[in-house]
């Protein structure tokens, strides 16, 4: 029982210096809801079907339906973060790991936005991110 308490406690403070480290409240939010899947550069974990995000979330953005399925995956439409910190992450995310990939004409998520599609988070998220990444590979980004 003793090591496990041991094991928690340097855990916990581990957490804490590196969120103590992370001066941006939107990259503070993004390593305390996000990160434990998608690791601090949005690389993923593909052994557990978590998509890499670097490089590639933008992509999304081109295509029908890529738009919605940022927010409505379980991951972001069931987020304990509010709309408005939602709308920031994302964002952030876009940007940081993907502005290459985002459209000439993106524009930036907003809040009511966010706040609607997330009233309808995806019940087939696995068929639905297959069939947004067929409709990028046809578009060949």
């Amino acid at each position: 029982m003793m090591k496990v308490a041991k094991v928690f406690i340097v855990g916990a403070v581990m957490m804490m210096s590196v969120a103590a480290q992370a001066t941006d409240p939107v990259q503070f939010d993004y390593m305390m809801n996000c990160q434990g899947c998608h690791l601090p550069q949005g690389q993923g974990f593909p052994k557990r079907d978590v998509p890499t995000v670097k490089g590639h979330v933008g992509k999304f953005l081109h295509v029908e339906g890529g738009r919605e399925f940022l927010v409505q995956a379980p991951g972001s439409a069931q987020s304990d973060l509010n709309s408005e910190r939602l709308t920031a992450v994302i964002n952030w995310m876009l940007t940081t790991f993907s502005a290459d990939e985002l459209p000439a004409d993106f524009q930036p998520y907003s809040v009511s936005e966010v706040r609607e599609l997330r009233k309808s988070p995806l019940i087939d998220i696995k068929g639905t991110r297959a069939a947004l990444i067929e409709k990028i590979r046809l578009l060949n980004l």
